[in-house]
């Protein structure tokens, strides 16, 4: 008569969920770290040499290129990822406030310069334009009001279909 045995246990942990992360922008390198600290094993795809999406940096006849934004408007976002590894962004990276913004050049030479500064942008349209400063204002006002839904109270609802979003 045979013996019975019961199966040994497994000493090795469950294995983790994979994931897979297609493109290495910010919104593809956030979904990354967000599941690897939720224990994901996570696999990042992008097609590009480098990584970053439209944030990469390129290289061309001794040159270097942004490929897109090269000012953080939002940092509070990246120390948020950071903490979910346990370190702290001012740590890796050193973000440096930049003014202008940019500068708008125009053909007849004249220049505005964009800031994040309210003042020095109420100033600059005065200076540039200033019958202007008013509407400037009702234009600030009506940003923060879209600000408010579109990112604050939108920023994290999936819309998966067009009606959700009506």
């Amino acid at each position: 008569m045979p013996t019975l045995t019961r199966p040994k246990p497994s000493l090795a942990p469950p294995p983790r969920p994979h994931a897979v992360v297609i493109g290495s922008g910010f919104g593809g390198l956030a979904a990354a770290v967000r599941l690897g600290a939720r224990g994901y094993r996570v696999t990042v795809l992008e097609r590009q040499p480098t990584p970053g999406g439209r944030a990469a940096v390129f290289h061309q006849d001794g040159f270097t290129f942004d490929a897109g934004p090269t000012i953080v408007t939002a940092p509070f976002l990246f120390e948020e990822l950071w903490q979910l590894c346990g370190r702290r962004l001012a740590d890796d990276v050193d973000l440096r406030p930049i003014s202008p913004f940019y500068r708008i050049r125009f053909a007849d030479g004249a220049t505005f310069d964009y800031t994040g500064d309210p003042a020095a942008m109420r100033a600059e349209v005065a200076r540039f334009a200033p019958g202007d400063v008013a509407g400037y204002e009702r234009f600030m006002q009506a940003s923060e009001a879209i600000f408010r839904v579109g990112f604050e109270q939108l920023g994290d609802v999936p819309f998966t279909n067009w009606t959700d979003m009506a």
